[in-house]
């Protein structure tokens, strides 16, 4: 079986903080960026001010500038720490089992579920993420960029082992992807008509159909 990560992960833009107390700057990270998604989702980015995240977080406005330096370092961490939920949550799906079926429909299982865990922050990403100065973005884009390719990865070698044809790898990860963002930006439709395990259930059942592999013939 392929490495599913064929290459060094993307590091992050540094972000600069006055504390050298790197536990304490990780967990009052945590806090700014719960307390920002809540502002930036109430006023929008550009009308939320340092001061109000501070007022979210139960933290002063000098205190924030112990942990970061700029809004926009706390718009970069709400976008990043997506991201990193993504992978991780991805690879924690690949390690149940070997199996190539289990293991793709753990792995957009997994993705489904980030979205329902984070369906703010995905909504703020899509809204705002626009906004990040163009270094942040990059590192953002790259990030998901290396997302996508351990996708290619995992479909690689199903196809291969349950002898499916995959024209195109590198599309398919990208539709698979993203099609689960729908949690999230179509929850003002879905919301009251679908329950949580049953939105999931569809969404893995559609992509693996999708995907052809429940058409493979080691499957039959």
């Amino acid at each position: 079986m392929d490495q599913v990560q064929s290459k060094p992960r993307q590091r992050g833009r540094p972000v600069k903080a006055a504390s050298k107390d790197i536990e304490l700057v990780h967990e009052r990270r945590a806090v700014l960026i719960d307390a920002a998604v809540k502002v930036f989702k109430e006023k929008g980015f550009h009308q939320s001010t340092v001061r109000d995240i501070g007022r979210a977080a139960q933290m002063t406005q000098g205190s924030i500038y112990n942990y970061v330096e700029s809004k926009d370092d706390i718009l970069y961490l709400v976008c990043d720490r997506i991201v990193s939920e993504y992978q991780e949550h991805t690879r924690k799906a690949l390690e149940i089992s070997a199996d190539p079926e289990r293991r793709v429909r753990s792995a957009i299982r997994a993705v489904c579920e980030v979205m329902y865990q984070h369906q703010d922050e995905i909504l703020l990403i899509y809204q705002d993420s626009h906004l990040l100065d163009s270094k942040s973005r990059r590192v953002i884009l790259a990030r998901v960029e290396e997302f996508v390719a351990m996708f290619e990865t995992i479909l690689r070698d199903a196809a291969r082992d349950l002898r499916v044809p995959l024209p195109d790898a590198h599309f398919s990860a990208n539709v698979l992807t993203f099609l689960p963002t729908m949690i999230a930006l179509r929850r003002w439709s879905l919301k009251d008509r679908i329950s949580h395990e049953d939105m999931v259930d569809r969404l893995v059942d559609f992509l693996y159909r999708g995907l052809g592999f429940d058409s493979s013939p080691a499957l039959r």
